[in-house]
């Protein structure tokens, strides 16, 4: 009896040492478990942080200006702008879709055009169809500047942008059919209200390394006349010239003739010209959604935004799974 006793005995002892085991390897294993989900999951949320985050930074650094183009083988349009110095008369003939060729664009005034203070003053303007290479001019007739005969700003400006292709030399200023000024190398302004378009400067006292000519230029209490002169050179083709077309290779016209089934004599093969390159200076657009802009300003608001979603997801996440532990 005594030895059965001690046998159970044992026993006992062994199977509780394996209960004891056994409950605590699978204590662990759920304590592990858990926190190889939490990290997993915070793991999980940070690389989608990062990978946003990389995103957004990919999208600002592949974002680029939309940039003008010039058409070589087109035409676009110039035309003189001025403002006087007391009055503000004037007339600057920037090339903006709300006013250029409009009715109030086509002479001087005063005042704004949407205020009460508009006012339009007796003027004829002539403006310019540039078509290729040459020489243009512009002229303003028939101007009353009630008594003025200073100028804060003087200028040709065109639809041209202003991308170094088309250049422009020999700008003669005139007053009344006498010569006031020259500039061989017009100074082209850079000015956000150019719109990228190239604007050729003649008085203009806030642009720096520019030297204007002299502002004070028209004669008092007369109708005067002014005229500006310049030539253009970048196009394909010469004023007074048309265009050349794109040259294509017309596909060749077979003939097949049921009735005659005899096979032509074999021709001579003779060296073929590869037609010449045309320069053509629109660019290429590029496929779409190959690169997603961003505009400038926007740049911070949206790495900003994507690391403020990225933090409360991750502590969303945490808060989660702290409630399921408790």
């Amino acid at each position: 009896m005594g030895v059965q006793e001690d046998v159970k005995g044992k026993n006992a002892k062994f199977n509780d040492r394996i209960t004891k085991w056994r409950t605590f390897f699978m204590i662990t294993y759920k304590s592990f478990s858990e926190k190889v989900k939490r990290i997993t999951n915070v793991v999980a949320a940070m690389a989608v942080a990062v990978t946003s985050i990389i995103t957004a930074g990919s999208i600002c650094a592949k974002a680029e200006p939309v940039s003008q183009t010039v058409d070589l083988d087109g035409t676009y349009n110039a035309a003189l702008g001025l403002r006087t110095e007391t009055n503000n008369i004037y007339r600057m003939a920037y090339y903006h879709k709300k006013s250029a060729g409009s009715d109030k664009w086509k002479h001087l005034a005063i005042g704004d055009y949407s205020s009460q203070e508009y006012q339009q003053i007796e003027s004829s303007f002539t403006d310019v169809v540039i078509k290729g290479n040459g020489k243009y001019t512009v002229k303003l007739e028939n101007a009353d500047f009630q008594g003025e005969t200073n100028f804060t700003k003087m200028q040709v400006s065109t639809n041209i942008p202003n991308t170094g292709q088309i250049t422009f030399s020999d700008m003669v200023i005139k007053v009344n059919g006498v010569e006031v000024g020259r500039f061989d190398e017009p100074y082209i302004d850079e000015h956000e209200e150019t719109s990228g378009n190239s604007c050729l400067l003649i008085i203009n006292n806030e642009r720096e390394g520019f030297e204007s000519i002299d502002a004070n230029i028209v004669p008092a209490e007369r109708e005067n006349k002014i005229t500006v002169s310049f030539k253009v050179n970048g196009f394909n083709y010469k004023k007074g010239q048309k265009p050349k077309p794109v040259a294509t290779n017309a596909p060749a016209s077979t003939k097949n003739n049921d009735k005659k089934k005899n096979t032509p004599a074999p021709t001579k093969d003779k060296p073929t010209k590869s037609p010449a390159p045309v320069n053509n200076a629109t660019a290429t657009p590029a496929p779409t959604g190959s690169k997603i802009a961003v505009d400038e300003e926007m740049r911070p608001v949206v790495i900003i935004s994507v690391i403020a979603i990225s933090v409360i997801s991750i502590v969303s996440i945490t808060i989660s799974v702290t409630k399921r532990k408790k």
